[in-house]
């Protein structure tokens, strides 16, 4: 049976568990010794050598063991799914100068079988270890059940801000629905408030487009919350990311939709007054049609005309 399939108990049962929420990393390594942790330190650089070999498991251990990586395996329900690629290189760089420094956090894979381990917390570690090449890392091992290892994965990842908007999103429903928790429970497990955690889940009311848009960055959460009662949010993401459009530009272009006949507002709608203004005063001074679009430092200026000899004036002009 596997690990998971022994996991599965009766909810009462998940829900009075003495461990509760809120088991962080933190107190699962606190048993580790500065002592260890410098022995840790020293025995990665070592392996990073080629001169350590990796210990048979001790499940009931409590100090830093080495393991070889091929008996290692990423957790697939851990709730960060994106990795920076140029950090991660960083990390493989140093990794392969100066080993592993930090052990990650596993658990035996299945009560019957303790030849695979699944990761807890260090992914990160552990792929990049596997990129600089070594053989075995350190790790804990310890015996955790499937909702300490999804509390683990989101309170230790929100608390270092590595989750995106959307898999924080995921974790929280995950904690919600897989082990019915309440939301309260949640947001005091993560140290967030029950607003935070209540306008996270609604988030993943964006349809699929708008949803990976966010994750990617191409819009913000603001953005997101703006349009989530919109008609149509992925084409206002597809709208927002392509006019690099502000929070409140828009709010304010989700309004007017919402007060017309659900169409997007012209471009010019767009623009905060000042723009507008100064788009004015050149259109009035030069006699042509000026479109003024101002993004931060930058931005672009087009000028329209209707025929040669309005063409000739602007480059006389612009000429002196």
């Amino acid at each position: 049976m596997s690990r998971q399939s022994a996991d599965k108990t009766n909810p009462a049962k998940k829900k009075s568990s003495a461990r509760g929420l809120g088991r962080g990393l933190s107190a699962l390594m606190s048993d580790i010794t500065p002592h260890e942790e410098e022995k840790s330190s020293s025995s990665a650089q070592r392996n990073q050598a080629g001169t350590e070999t990796p210990e048979s498991p001790d499940l009931n251990s409590r100090r830093v063991q080495f393991l070889s990586i091929d008996k290692l395996e990423r957790n697939p329900e851990q709730p960060r799914r994106y990795f920076d690629k140029e950090k991660l290189s960083e990390l493989t760089e140093s990794i392969r100068s100066k080993g592993v420094l930090q052990p990650i956090l596993v658990r035996p894979l299945s009560r019957e079988n303790d030849s695979r381990f699944q990761i807890v917390a260090g992914e990160r570690r552990w792929q990049a270890a596997t990129a600089a090449g070594l053989t075995a890392m350190p790790v804990l091992i310890r015996d955790l059940n499937d909702e300490e290892v999804l509390q683990i994965g989101v309170i230790e990842n929100v608390q270092r801000a590595d989750l995106n908007p959307i898999e924080e999103a995921q974790a929280y429903e995950s904690l919600i629905t897989q082990f019915y928790r309440k939301q309260e429970e949640v947001a005091q497990a993560v140290g967030k408030s029950r607003s935070h955690v209540t306008n996270m889940l609604r988030l993943l009311k964006l349809p699929k487009l708008a949803q990976d848009m966010l994750a990617k960055g191409d819009i913000t959460t603001g953005h997101a919350r703006a349009i989530i009662s919109a008609p149509d949010p992925s084409a206002l993401a597809e709208e927002i990311s392509d006019k690099n459009l502000s929070v409140r530009e828009a709010e304010d272009w989700v309004r007017r939709i919402k007060n017309s006949d659900g169409k997007p507002p012209k471009s010019r709608h767009y623009k905060d007054a000042d723009t507008q203004a100064l788009e004015r005063k050149m259109t009035d001074a030069l006699g042509l049609q000026v479109d003024l679009n101002h993004k931060g430092p930058g931005g672009s200026l087009k000028i329209s005309y209707k025929s040669g000899d309005q063409l000739e004036e602007i480059i006389r002009r612009l000429g002196g």
